[in-house]
């Protein structure tokens, strides 16, 4: 597991809307950071407009750290490789220190990402990284997936 692995799961678990507000949160942070510049050159210096500005950006950047403080508390644990497979009884992940094995009738929903399957099992929601597995494997268990209409959730 790397820190781009995760961030890239962590980008897939937040969903689309998510993304998009991220995405309309930086085009407005720059457009008061060209608002602020050009009222401060006519104007002069505004404090507030220098406030609004930084709390627009903490905020977006709060959504970048999330990834890497995950990262930082999180790092013990995946210098250990992880083994993940899936068979017609469940998903089973497995390190060098524990096994967790997760059976097809526990989980609820299943969203397919461009870098991660998330399992909605219980109230948890676990990351299944797409890169685990080969491209052919990637394509057979999206067809079981698209094949079980219960994971529509």
């Amino acid at each position: 597991m790397t820190y781009g692995l995760l961030r890239r799961m962590s980008q897939d678990a937040q969903g689309r809307w998510q993304r998009v507000m991220r995405m309309l949160l930086l085009a407005l942070a720059a457009l008061v950071v060209l608002l602020a510049t050009l009222l401060a050159a006519v104007t002069g210096f505004n404090g507030r407009l220098l406030y609004l500005v930084l709390v627009l950006c903490a905020a977006f950047a709060v959504t970048e750290l999330l990834p890497v403080l995950s990262w930082l508390l999180q790092r013990r644990l995946f210098v250990e490789p992880f083994q993940y497979g899936v068979s017609t009884s469940g998903v089973d992940i497995q390190t060098a220190s524990s096994r967790t094995q997760i059976d097809w009738s526990g989980i609820t929903r299943i969203r397919r990402r461009r870098h991660t399957w998330l399992l909605k099992y219980g109230m948890s929601q676990i990351p299944v990284p797409r890169a685990a597995f080969s491209p052919e494997d990637q394509r057979i268990v999206d067809d079981f997936i698209v094949g079980r209409p219960e994971f529509a959730g």
